[in-house]
């Protein structure tokens, strides 16, 4: 009986011992696997012309001249297309890379031509730009209102979406964006550190 009873009770230490060591597995792991993946900066994933601060450089070139863009130098692309009165609308990426941030840019302009009159006021800014423009937008100013008034967010306009009146803004330690978008012109930076 006493054998018994020693049995059941090395048992019982045995299987405790099982279940201890299996919860203490979980919780060594569970900080670990935390730490490793922290969240996303929201401005991490906005992709302009097709890049996000996220996509590798090995596939940047690759990306650009898919959508018509010319390498200009390691850092720099462009592209033109026809526009109205003997104009062209201008596009040019720029990825600037260092070892502890990474910084697109992106803009759109006219140049030549004769005609220099102003193009209308009502007109919308461009589709292939918009959903991108708006996405930028709502990542730095679907906040609280003392924070949207802070990095002047004005209100979007079918013809117009601008931050910070046009200059740069700093978002938070590792974060800055610039954002003024019209039907005429564009101009937008998103930079970003390489958090270690």
């Amino acid at each position: 009986m006493n054998g018994l009873l020693q049995n059941h009770q090395s048992a019982t230490w045995q299987s405790r011992i099982k279940r201890w060591s299996v919860a203490m597995v979980w919780l060594i792991a569970l900080p670990t696997a935390t730490a490793a993946d922290p969240p996303s900066h929201p401005l991490t994933a906005i992709e302009i012309a097709g890049v996000s601060l996220a996509t590798l450089a090995e596939k940047i070139p690759d990306i650009l001249q898919t959508q018509g863009y010319t390498q200009i130098n390691s850092s720099l692309y462009t592209k033109s297309e026809a526009a109205s009165n003997g104009r062209s609308m201008v596009y040019r990426v720029e990825i600037d890379d260092t070892v502890s941030a990474r910084e697109l840019s992106y803009s759109r302009s006219l140049t030549g031509g004769r005609n220099k009159s102003p193009s209308s006021r009502d007109a919308a800014i461009p589709d292939g730009e918009i959903a991108m423009v708006r996405q930028l937008y709502d990542a730095v100013c679907n906040v609280g209102e003392d924070l949207q008034s802070e990095r002047k967010c004005a209100p979007p306009q079918p013809a117009i979406i601008m931050i910070n009146n046009g200059m740069m803004l700093t978002i938070d330690a590792n974060h800055s964006v610039l954002l003024k978008a019209s039907d005429s012109s564009t101009s937008v930076v998103v930079r970003g550190s390489r958090i270690e």
